[in-house]
């Protein structure tokens, strides 16, 4: 009788839990439905990024006859829709990539790009994804190790890659996931890509982690956030990373260690949190975080104090750092926002990157 319970428990919960997604997905409310067309219009409208000019290309084409570049693209599930606004702002450049890795969504699009499909092919991918889509890929599970099985994942994936094998790739590719025991690093190299996918971006707790052997996998952002060392083990001697999980504005916290003091007489009990579904008015208390938002943020600030350490050892040569604050893990449907704030901070990188190597930024027409 106990195990029904358990098992009855176990349901429960894991409704709990996807209804608390869904509302965060599709389920918002008018105030918030309209903040994030405001942000949009305002990404939209505040770009004024000139774009790569004809002498830049001609530099990146001399560079990278002298040189094998990597790019390594980090993980940020929604966030990392940005890496495909670098991806154009790269292809525009004619800068020749000869090695990819990629954790988590950074996977995702890198595989994608190794595989010959365009910023633009993946960018009209993207944009057919709306937050109902979002929500069928949404498949329960028994609570194995993940609230989420991931066979819809995996069935999306096939429609972009199909059956390649990592070795039949255009550029040489590599995903990352981490044995969820022992935090060990495995670069995935070889073999069905939507495995590889599928493994690294299989984020702890809420995904079901992949079985290797002994070995379960989970998303390679847990260690490796952003896979320098591993695309500059593949053989790459300049690196361009990508790293979508900063803490910016807001990094001279990280350097400065100023720390807010507080007196604990005046922390309080949270009062009982109702889903938005059980109220009369759908407006979620904003001063309270539901469930999701604890589980993004966790993962969104863990990440970001990872990357932030680890890109100062590993030192890349150019670094982009696009700032998505304003889109959460969750939100694939914003697209549009994070492919232009992705170009925007690609272009501004490489822009400052000819700049200290005194590359001229005016078209010679």
């Amino acid at each position: 009788m106990s195990g029904i319970l358990n098992t009855k428990s176990k349901w429960i919960i894991l409704v709990i839990i996807l209804l608390s997604l869904s509302l965060t997905t599709c389920g918002m409310s008018t105030h918030d439905s309209q903040a994030i067309k405001d942000a949009r219009d305002s990404v939209l409208s505040e770009t004024n990024m000139p774009g790569i000019s004809h002498r830049q290309q001609q530099f990146w084409k001399k560079k990278s006859a002298n040189v094998k570049i990597g790019l390594a693209l980090g993980g940020g599930a929604a966030r990392g829709l940005a890496h495909i606004g670098v991806l154009k702002a790269i292809e525009e450049s004619g800068i020749d990539v000869k090695y990819v890795a990629g954790t988590s969504m950074g996977s995702l699009v890198g595989a994608a790009f190794a595989n010959g499909i365009t910023a633009d092919s993946l960018q009209a991918i993207a944009l057919n994804i709306s937050k109902q889509d979002v929500v069928k890929l949404l498949d329960p599970s028994m609570f194995q190790n993940g609230i989420i099985k991931g066979s819809n994942v995996s069935e999306f994936l096939k429609t972009i890659y199909g059956n390649s094998k990592i070795e039949d790739m255009d550029i040489p590719f590599a995903a990352t996931a981490a044995d969820i025991a022992s935090g060990e690093l495995f670069v995935i190299d070889s073999g069905s890509v939507v495995k590889a996918v599928r493994s690294s971006i299989s984020i702890p707790i809420i995904f079901e982690a992949q079985q290797y052997n002994d070995v379960y996998l989970v998303d390679g952002g847990l260690v490796d956030p952003v896979p320098v060392d591993v695309v500059r083990s593949m053989g790459s001697d300049f690196i361009i990373a990508v790293n979508v999980n900063t803490l910016r504005p807001n990094d001279e916290i990280l350097i400065e260690k100023k720390y807010p003091h507080i007196n604990s007489d005046q922390i309080q009990t949270i009062k009982p949190y109702s889903l938005p579904i059980f109220r009369k008015d759908s407006v979620r208390r904003v001063t309270q975080p539901g469930i999701f938002e604890v589980t993004q943020n966790t993962l969104s600030i863990t990440q970001a104090q990872l990357s932030f350490v680890q890109l100062l050892l590993e030192k890349p040569d150019i670094l982009i750092e696009p700032n998505m604050q304003e889109i959460t893990i969750w939100e694939f449907y914003r697209s549009e926002e994070a492919f232009q704030i992705g170009y925007d901070a690609a272009v501004k990188t490489l822009t400052k990157y000819f700049e200290l190597h005194h590359v001229s930024q005016e078209d010679d027409g």
